[in-house]
């Protein structure tokens, strides 16, 4: 199991730094409602992550294994292809946005979370799940670990520790928030301003980057 955990971990870090999750729970715990709204879009997250991760795992493990205990070429190959897409259109759209002018207002979405109750908040977590990059990182770990030919227990276990990890970030927030919530404010408020003037730029540059993660893993597995 040490050796998936070794690829699966990276790949929760990947999403754990994934702009949006975090942007969406910073404008929450700003919103009249923070503490109700961000458990609620934490719960959503995570299930959603939990749930994708383990499909992906159920589907890898209907694949017989090649070599006990090791990913068979085919994960690397799919793995490999999912970051070179990435890396394309990572790169595509940062130098497409480079030459369209800076937007003068914020996302038309983020003036929403304003007024988003806990159960809003629960299925825009879930929806967060099924975003391009979510979804790859998510398949690529699933991948990793259905085709790793782990116990039942091992794989289980696995599943939770990349869900831990890619939720980290989230979690965080909130929990700092519920602690101290006056000090832990406006830091929040500037971070804000700085993701919603900055998201696009930091969202198209962590695309490429989980991308080139990929195609790294991917070729020195098949080497």
């Amino acid at each position: 199991m040490d050796s998936v955990l070794w690829y699966v971990v990276p790949l929760g870090v990947a999403a754990a730094l994934s702009v949006f999750p975090i942007l969406a729970v910073v404008l929450l715990l700003l919103s009249p409602n923070p503490i109700p709204a961000s458990v609620g879009y934490l719960a959503g997250w995570s299930g959603g992550v939990l749930v994708l991760v383990t499909l992906f795992s159920l589907g890898a493990r209907l694949v017989p294994p090649t070599t006990a205990g090791r990913m068979p070429p085919w994960a690397h190959i799919v793995e490999l292809t999912l970051g070179v897409l990435l890396v394309v259109v990572g790169t595509w759209r940062t130098i497409a946005a480079r030459r369209r002018p800076a937007p003068t207002s914020p996302p038309s979405w983020t003036k929403a979370m304003d007024h988003i109750g806990p159960r809003r908040a629960f299925a825009f977590g879930l929806a967060m799940n099924v975003r391009p990059k979510n979804l790859a990182i998510a398949l690529a770990a699933g991948l990793a670990i259905g085709s790793a030919s782990l116990s039942i227990a091992g794989s289980s276990l696995t599943v939770l520790i990349f869900t831990a990890v890619a939720i980290s970030t989230v979690a965080a927030l909130v929990l700092a928030y519920v602690i101290g919530s006056h000090s832990v404010r406006p830091r929040l408020e500037r971070f804000s301003d700085w993701l919603v003037a900055n998201s696009s730029l930091v969202l198209n540059l962590s695309v490429a980057l989980i991308g080139a993660l990929l195609v790294i893993i991917g070729i020195a597995n098949l080497l």
